[in-house]
Order: C-alpha cells, then sequence, then structure tokens
C-alpha cells in the first residue's frame, strides 16, 4: 500500500499521538502545512480506504486511530520494496546498499550476530 508524503506526516502524529486523535488534534500539530479541515478529512478519507486508520465516532466528532505500527507498515513496505526492485533479494539489497568493503569489521560482526538471532 501506497502513503503519500502528506498521508505519511498525518500518519507520523496518530502514531506519535499513541490512542485514539480528533481532527481537531491533528489540525493543530498540522497548523504549519497551511491545510483546511477539508483538506485533512480527505486525507483522512483515503487513509482509512487504504486500511491505515480505523474511526470510531464519539458523539459529534470522529476518533482515528492506526490500524497497524509504524514498525509493521515499516515492514511491509520494506518487503515490497525488496520483491519490487530487488527481486526478492536480500542479498541484492544489501549489494546496493554497500560495495564490497565498506563495511567495518565491527559493523559486519554486529550484522551477523544479529542475522543469527543474537544481540
Amino acid at each position: 500500500m501506497k502513503i503519500s508524503d502528506s498521508e505519511m506526516k498525518i500518519m507520523n502524529l496518530i502514531w506519535e499521538g499513541g490512542g485514539p486523535v480528533t481532527t481537531a488534534w491533528l489540525m493543530e500539530r498540522l497548523a504549519d502545512t497551511g491545510w483546511k479541515a477539508t483538506t485533512l478529512l480527505t486525507f483522512l478519507s483515503r487513509l482509512e480506504e487504504k486500511g491505515c486508520l480505523t474511526v470510531k465516532k464519539a458523539g459529534r466528532q470522529n476518533l482515528y486511530q492506526a490500524a497497524f505500527s509504524r514498525e509493521e507498515y515499516r515492514r511491509q513496505e520494506t518487503r515490497s520494496f525488496v520483491e519490487q526492485i530487488h527481486g526478492g533479494s536480500y542479498r541484492s539489497l544489501f549489494a546496493a546498499l554497500c560495495a564490497p568493503g565498506e563495511i567495518e569489521d565491527q559493523e559486519l560482526e554486529e550484522l551477523r550476530r544479529w542475522f543469527e538471532g543474537g544481540k
């Protein structure tokens, strides 16, 4: 699922909020964008359609909550990227990130331990 830069700005606020948030709460934190409430509502509607948000009515206002964690989103998008760009090969991904010899021995050892499930 693709999230635009503007939608990501909203999702980051919701994740940082840690719980259900209102449109007013979001508008307060997005004041520097110059968005009107209708613009925010459009983005929120799109995010709900994409399955990123759940919405509950609380009197006259809606409460928005992330449908998944930031880490779950990162994992999903990274897997999609690896599949699409690198044909599912993590070796190809790592090869694109750095050339042989660019990683210091200490960092390489840390990565090796991490891959093996250690700390």
